[in-house]
């Protein structure tokens, strides 16, 4: 057994970690805006019209964790931001949660998955649900929560989705994609 391999903790299933209330909130609506041709707003009923692709990959967190072979299923990025005509100057997209966000540089964002099916069913609320942003070879806190804001814009935005990540880990500290 090598040295990753006894600190990495393998799991069956996903942690949660601060499980959003679904009491009160209305239907699921993604908001797409920016430096693009026209805004979006799309349900999850759009959503599950679209092309959908499939995606299993180990899920992994800087906390010493692996969900070995998860799958996924939903919408490439790429397809949704091709709806809106994204301007030439739109490097980067925001993906945000609330507060909790990250920024990705354009051309590895559209290879990002929205996440509407875990396994063999929707996405849970407690590990994101309805749509989870899932970023293949990402760190977890890259694959956002409640997913319902898509900024596309010239340069990075705030990256609150490391720093929440990386508090609870203080020896380590926030890169640069």
């Amino acid at each position: 057994m090598s040295h990753l391999q006894e600190e990495l903790r393998i799991r069956e299933k996903l942690p949660v970690h601060s499980p959003r209330d679904d009491k009160g909130i209305r239907p699921h609506v993604l908001r797409v805006d920016g430096l693009v041709g026209h805004c979006l707003e799309l349900t999850l009923a759009d959503l599950e019209r679209l092309s959908q692709q499939d995606l299993t990959d180990d899920f992994t967190c800087l906390e010493g964790w692996t969900v070995p072979n998860i799958r996924w299923r939903g919408v490439l990025l790429a397809t949704v931001l091709s709806l809106t005509e994204p301007r030439l100057e739109a490097r980067y997209v925001q993906a945000s949660a609330g507060d909790f966000s990250v920024s990705l540089p354009r051309d590895r964002a559209e290879r990002a998955l929205l996440a509407i099916r875990l396994n063999e069913g929707a996405v849970p609320l407690e590990h994101g649900g309805p749509v989870r942003l899932v970023v293949p070879g990402g760190e977890c806190f890259m694959s956002i929560k409640w997913l319902d804001h898509l900024e596309l814009r010239t340069e990075p935005g705030a990256n609150t989705a490391e720093k929440i990540a990386l508090g609870r880990l203080p020896a380590l500290r926030p890169r640069e994609y």
